[in-house]
């Protein structure tokens, strides 16, 4: 394809999604008529049935028509620490310490580019087999040995820019 071709798609996708989100907006925004609704008897209920605790809704339709949800925002929440920058080098393991264990063990893992506490995402010993860890600081982690089969077993830390991998020995 050419460059002018390619251009011309990427016009037309953009306009698609342009119109789109005008007529989702046009419709969101349309008057809603109701038909009146035919009145039925009341039944009252047994004495001995429990009313049923009203559960809070969990989203709001607010002006515009847009859903707002009444969830805590992002922001707010504790999981995320404001002000933590992950950017930065890809992480490196510089030593694993042991660099053999069984399951339980706690292995110290020393390097560089973690990034500030909260920046790694996840320590495992292969596939599926993913660790609890505590990220103390830019250069080191401790970790427990999850269960998992014995042998040869490759120790990945996985951060915010990237990865890096280490051979550890799962007695």
């Amino acid at each position: 394809m050419t460059m002018i071709s390619v251009m011309r798609v990427m016009g037309i996708l953009a306009a698609v999604a342009f119109a789109g989100q005008i007529g989702l907006a046009a419709a969101a925004d349309e008057p809603k008529t109701e038909e009146p609704k035919k009145e039925e008897p009341k039944k009252e209920a047994p004495k001995k049935a429990k009313k049923a605790k009203e559960a809070p809704p969990a989203a709001a339709s607010g002006p515009g028509g847009g859903i707002q949800s009444n969830k805590a925002k992002a922001s707010e929440s504790p999981r995320l620490t404001q002000g933590v920058s992950c950017a930065g080098d890809m992480p490196k393991i510089k030593k694993i310490s042991p660099d053999e264990g069984k399951t339980g063990d706690q292995v110290t893992i020393t390097g560089e580019h973690f990034g500030q506490p909260g920046c790694v995402s996840m320590v495992s010993f292969g596939p599926g087999s993913s660790a609890k860890f505590t990220q103390a600081n830019d250069t080191t982690i401790t970790a427990t040995v999850p269960d998992g089969k014995k042998g040869l077993a490759f120790l990945t830390v996985t951060g915010f820019t990237g990865e890096d991998t280490k051979p550890f020995l799962r007695k």
